[in-house]
């Protein structure tokens, strides 16, 4: 069966793609940057906890401590923050995406339960923190093991929506519960994704220490050795899985970005650099610096990614390309409402990082 025959024709866009596509970017970037948080958090909680389970000296009770309450809000931010993208993923590639939804249903629509389920967990583990004991462990653990879980069902969905090849299996198996184990990029572009997050984790960790130093803890300076030193291990095996799922992208893909794309080989050189740049700050004991250049490989990461995703799609995009409807009017009350919806969270963001200062309503 041609795949391209189970495309649903696109819907009509109210301005210009690449409006949208920059957007998408944008908010991706924000939301990658904060599920790397949220998850390597929670990692670094839970690595701490079983240090501390172990009997190492290794201030893990201050470590994990100070995550707990930190770590329900910043699920909450990274959720909210995800529908932006996923909006405008639907916009652009909402043919595609659609369908991927449907073959992975089962999945999908578990990614919800689950990131209910591990908002709960971290919010027993915060409330709950002395009470729980040493089952402290066990309800990080259920709750990082959901995340994970959350992040690989993501990648497996636009995987499967990149390559159309693989729908007409549904008909053999119309479950929805297509998992795209034939994709060989499916393992090494997850395991970049964890890794990223136990990087930004221990860079967060380390953003932490310089605050608590700046205010005269004595313990900061240590912990921000040690989160810029995770930073930097992670980052370096980053490396490795990135040449390890740069190896495994077909070939007209790889050839595609890498010598008929100008652009995205400049784009993926740069963030080389700029990851290059973060170990060497974060090696020097340089949060601010490490933090720059590391959202700046994010940043470029997510051009280059979909880059890669365009080279996916690209004989397929050029018959399905959405058509372009100018409505001045939706799009102005969508900008508006932008500004104001950001306007609103960083107000309550302020108000989240200055507890007992809220004003009398």
């Amino acid at each position: 069966m041609d795949p391209g025959r189970l495309i649903p024709y696109p819907d009509i866009l109210p301005a210009p793609w690449g409006l949208f596509y920059i957007l998408l970017v944008i908010t991706f970037t924000l939301h990658l940057i904060l599920a790397n948080v949220m998850l390597g958090g929670g990692i670094v909680a839970l690595a701490s906890e079983w240090l501390k389970r172990r009997g190492e000296k290794d201030n893990g009770l201050n470590v994990h401590k100070e995550i707990a309450p930190k770590l329900p809000m910043t699920i909450a931010l990274t959720v909210n923050l995800g529908i932006p993208p996923l909006l405008f993923l639907q916009i652009l590639y909402g043919n595609f995406i659609y369908v991927s939804t449907v073959l992975m249903a089962v999945y999908w629509l578990s990614i919800f339960v689950l990131i209910i389920l591990a908002y709960y967990g971290a919010y027993l583990y915060n409330l709950k923190y002395d009470r729980l004991g040493a089952s402290r462990v066990w309800v990080m653990g259920i709750s990082v093991l959901m995340l994970l879980a959350v992040g690989f069902f993501f990648t497996n969905s636009l995987l499967i929506m990149t390559d159309p090849k693989v729908w007409p299996s549904y008909f053999d198996r119309p479950g929805g519960t297509l998992i795209h184990f034939g994709e060989p990029t499916l393992i090494p572009r997850y395991l970049h994704f964890v890794i990223s997050s136990v990087a930004v984790g221990g860079l967060a960790m380390g953003l932490l220490g310089w605050w608590r130093r700046r205010n005269g803890d004595l313990e900061g300076g240590e912990r921000l050795s040690r989160g810029l030193r995770l930073y930097a291990g992670a980052t370096l095996v980053q490396f490795l899985v990135g040449a390890l799922y740069l190896g495994t992208l077909p070939n007209q893909v790889l050839a595609r970005v890498a010598f008929e794309d100008t652009v995205a080989m400049a784009v993926f050189v740069i963030s080389i650099a700029t990851a290059l740049s973060s170990i060497l700050y974060s090696m020097s004991d340089k949060p601010w610096h490490t933090a720059v250049c590391a959202v700046a490989t994010i940043f470029f990461m997510v051009l280059f990614r979909y880059a890669v995703q365009n080279a996916y799609l690209e004989s397929y995009l050029s018959v399905s390309r959405p058509e372009v409807v100018m409505q001045l009017g939706p799009m102005g009350l969508f900008i508006a409402a932008l500004i104001a919806g950001t306007a609103v969270v960083v107000y309550l963001l302020k108000l989240a990082l200055r507890p007992g200062k809220e004003p009398q309503l």
